[in-house]
């Protein structure tokens, strides 16, 4: 049986499948790559295209039901990062992002500077902490998924995540920024 006959059978491989899984995982692919570069959008734009078109070329080489193509896609995603990183290591990146119409001039400067801090303290973390902390903030899954994706026990997740964030709020208040609203401040 050839290579082609013998993975016909994969969700993917149609391009009504293929739609699907895309339409699916469009926007979880984009937040996770937005997570793990913190933009500009162009570059996550792009870097979603690659994923997608890399994706498509080798659907017929996807084993798997539907619901493991979405950690196969992120693993795409996450190569392109690297790939992306290593390419661009010496360019400053940074987020752009529009201010609210209501705002001051000076609010916006601020929010920009807490969301550009923000960024950097995210670049700055290991690879494992930043993965964890986007797949479970900037995706939504839940510990287990995570678990499941990373190779890693749901505890190990749950401490990593832990850990991470408490760093991430000293080393924000270190800075002297002025705290984030929480939802309730809303």
């Amino acid at each position: 049986m050839d290579l082609f006959h013998r993975h016909a059978n994969s969700p993917i491989a149609s391009p009504a499948g293929f739609r699907d899984l895309y339409e699916h995982n469009r926007l979880p692919v984009f937040r996770y790559i937005f997570g793990l570069t913190g933009g500009p959008q162009d570059l996550v734009e792009d870097l979603t295209a690659d994923t997608f078109l890399r994706a498509w070329k080798a659907r017929h080489r996807f084993e798997g039901e539907m619901d493991a193509a979405t950690g196969w896609l992120i693993r795409i995603a996450k190569r392109l990062v690297i790939d992306n990183y290593r390419r661009t290591i010496q360019e400053t990146r940074s987020l752009s992002a529009e201010s609210p119409a209501d705002s001051s001039p000076e609010q916006a400067a601020i929010v920009e500077e807490q969301r550009a801090f923000l960024f950097s303290l995210l670049i700055d973390l290991p690879e494992e902490q930043r993965e964890t902390l986007v797949l479970r903030y900037m995706l939504g899954w839940r510990v287990n998924e995570v678990a499941a994706h990373l190779g890693m026990a749901e505890n190990n997740v749950s401490v990593t995540i832990h850990r991470t964030l408490s760093r991430l709020r000293e080393k924000w208040m270190e800075a002297g920024l002025e705290s984030l609203p929480t939802s309730e401040e809303k």
